[in-house]
């Protein structure tokens, strides 16, 4: 974690903006006021990071319409604005990256000159809960938001040449037709904030799960199943081998996934681009790396390692076999702080090594509960009714009593799909991104 505080600390989010560049897949922007000399919005074009920009709407224009002008000129899925009412935060999230909270807007004053407090966290550094807070705001900027128009431009133009010149009611504003009706926020209902985001959770884990699985149905069938795949691997392993090779292989320009962009271009023609990247699949001559290995060899043992005999007997080797036969769990442990699984900063590690230490931290962990991660998979994958297994998931992520470190949504995703991949299809955020590329409204989580 870094404190972003200027000259009085010499940290500056220019520097950490620069240092983002690299790793950065989408900026994602919540900033209420934005001024001619901020430097996100160039930055991102010349970088070619697709940018969702989400601004304050009110009679100051509190958003330059210079920089308005920017978004409608370029009239690109990758670079977005939208404007919202009594919207006050200042988050920039860096997808890959790390996110920024903190109090400066995007004026070259608050990035430069301005006293100003924020602190940047690395993307290892990211919880769960913080994901899904951050995530649900974002959710509620484009529920209620204005999608930015020629008609509003125009609008904003003209109070911004006369706000200096006189002063006009501060309700004429409101009463431009663009306006009317405009969303704005409301107070909560009787739900308390944690069942509302865990409503919000199931709601997309079910519809994405149904997706996943009529994928699955038809990446199976004869007809578009590669030669190299065996019939009996599971259509749930198919799906997810099938949307790993397209999000490698279709979604990357130069080093960045452009899944936003394939999402605009596919939202509506989801079918289309489904059956057009099934014909892409089927006719793949040989596996892509890896993939016939993980189909053939991984998944039956990932299947045998989590069934619920080898769980009730599970030793630490045994665990750690599991993690290196998951992505998910393989990818964190190469983003994870090394002083986090008890590595040390000035040494380099290798991929086995890293795996390692974090299968070691993961099994030595317990929940505030009290359980280990014996106990915890043991509860998600046959602690009640299948149909109820994304609610225990849900608690595993959330609820502290379950929550053991090192296991966000991600790796418990892949993990209930290894074990039940004729139920649940393996879902992380690689899985997430090709669903969204292809045209599905899918969240895409961090860990």
């Amino acid at each position: 974690m870094h404190l972003i505080m200027n000259e009085l600390n010499s940290e500056y989010l220019r520097d950490i903006m620069n240092s983002c560049a690299n790793k950065t897949e989408e900026v994602l922007a919540a900033v209420a006021y934005a001024t001619p000399g901020a430097t996100l919005f160039d930055w991102c074009l010349s970088n070619k990071i697709p940018l969702r920009f989400y601004g304050r709407l009110d009679d100051n224009i509190a958003v330059s319409t210079s920089i308005l002008d920017k978004f409608l000129i370029k009239k690109s899925p990758n670079f977005q604005c939208r404007l919202v009412r009594y919207h006050h935060a200042k988050v920039i999230w860096w997808r890959g990256a790390g996110i920024y909270i903190g109090s400066a807007n995007l004026t070259d004053s608050a990035w430069t000159k301005n006293i100003e407090v924020g602190c940047y966290f690395s993307e290892e550094e990211i919880s769960d809960a913080m994901t899904n807070d951050i995530l649900g705001m974002f959710n509620v900027l484009e529920e209620k938001s204005r999608e930015l128009s020629d008609e509003l431009l125009s609008m904003m133009k003209q109070r911004e040449k006369y706000i200096n010149t006189s002063k006009p009611k501060s309700d004429s504003f409101w009463k431009h037709s663009s306006l009317m009706k405009c969303p704005c926020f409301v107070s909560p209902g009787v739900k308390s904030a944690s069942s509302q985001k865990r409503d919000i959770f199931l709601k997309e884990w079910y519809a994405t799960l149904q997706d996943l699985r009529d994928i699955g149905v038809k990446v199976g069938l004869p007809e578009n199943r590669p030669s190299w795949i065996d019939p009996s691997v599971p259509p749930g392993a198919q799906a997810d081998q099938f949307l790993h090779a397209y999000y490698d292989q279709r979604t990357f320009d130069g080093r960045n996934a452009n899944y936003e962009s394939h999402y605009e271009k596919n939202k509506i023609q989801k079918n289309d681009a489904l059956l057009e990247a099934i014909d892409w699949w089927r006719n793949i001559p040989s596996a892509p790396s890896g993939i016939d290995e993980m189909l053939h060899h991984t998944v039956p043992t990932l299947k045998e390692l989590l069934s619920k005999d080898s769980l009730e007997k599970l030793t630490y080797e045994r665990f750690k076999d599991i993690c290196s036969g998951v992505w998910s769990i393989k990818s964190y442990s190469r983003r994870v702080p090394k002083k986090a699984v008890g590595l040390k900063d000035d040494k380099q590690y290798t991929d086995s090594e890293r795996i390692e230490a974090l299968s070691k931290h993961i099994w030595q962990d317990r929940s505030s509960g009290g359980l280990s991660v014996q106990k915890l998979l043991l509860h998600i994958l046959y602690g009640g009714p299948d149909d109820q297994l994304p609610e225990r998931l849900w608690q595993a992520v959330a609820e502290k009593k379950w929550k053991v470190g090192g296991l966000g949504i991600s790796s418990l995703g892949e993990l209930v799909g290894w074990a039940l991949p004729d139920k649940f299809p393996p879902r992380n955020g690689r899985t997430s991104k090709a669903l969204r590329s292809l045209g599905y409204d899918a969240t895409i989580h961090v860990a």
